[in-house]
């Protein structure tokens, strides 16, 4: 799913039990705030307690962030970054939310992932299997975004298609078989109808039209 963020904004909404300990506003529990003009839709990263990386929400750190990670940043004006924290990302005063997720999956255009990687390195698989559904989010060269959901891929795998698409910097999402999410929403009649952008994606488009139980990335209009 490729993004233009000139044309668009993210609405960063937390989880109800992940990030574990995240703050909200009301506005975070009331679809109606984000539904209607939702025109996209994906997972945020890993458990807190996974130790994969730092979380910041409406002011305060919940986990500490550290440098050298990948970083997706939701600003206050609507805007999203993803970038490296301590190198092209710091914090600033319209930061709204920060998520990290591992190292980057992919910088300078060139794949991070290695032949020396252990099963956790990407995140511990399910079953110690190294075929999992990925997420990642990566940024191109003219700052438009491409959001990827592979089914049953390694996370060289990934990094390669992230790579072919154009990416310079990417940042894992998440993994196994159930997580990764990413959907489309198109307005009919009045109504909100969302379509999977991979079928073998097992959670309904439905889950983010209401608060779920891990954080999400939600996609609207300018």
């Amino acid at each position: 799913m490729w993004m233009d963020p000139s044309h668009l904004r993210f609405r960063y909404i937390p989880g109800t039990q992940v990030p574990e300990g995240s703050p909200a506003t009301a506005a975070d529990s009331t679809p109606a705030t984000w539904v209607p003009q939702m025109l996209a839709g994906f997972d945020s990263g890993f458990k807190l307690s996974d130790h994969a990386g730092g979380y910041y929400y409406l002011g305060r750190t919940v986990a500490p962030l550290r440098n050298g990670l990948a970083t997706m940043v939701v600003h206050r004006d609507g805007s999203l970054t993803v970038g490296v924290w301590g190198s092209d990302l710091r914090m600033t005063a319209d930061t709204l939310a920060v998520r990290q997720n591992l190292p980057p999956l992919v910088l300078g255009g060139v794949a991070q992932t290695s032949p020396r990687d252990g099963l956790r390195t990407w995140g511990l698989p399910t079953h110690g299997q190294p075929l999992q559904n990925r997420s990642a989010l990566g940024r191109l060269a003219d700052g438009s975004f491409v959001f990827v959901y592979a089914h049953d891929v390694t996370a060289p795998t990934l990094a390669s298609v992230l790579v072919k698409a154009g990416a310079r910097m990417a940042i894992a999402l998440d993994m196994n078989l159930s997580w990764p999410t990413g959907f489309v929403y198109a307005h009919q009649g009045g109504q909100v109808v969302g379509s999977k952008i991979n079928r073998f994606a097992t959670r309904q488009p439905s889950i983010y039209q209401t608060r779920f139980k891990k954080d999400f990335i939600v996609v609207q209009g300018a």
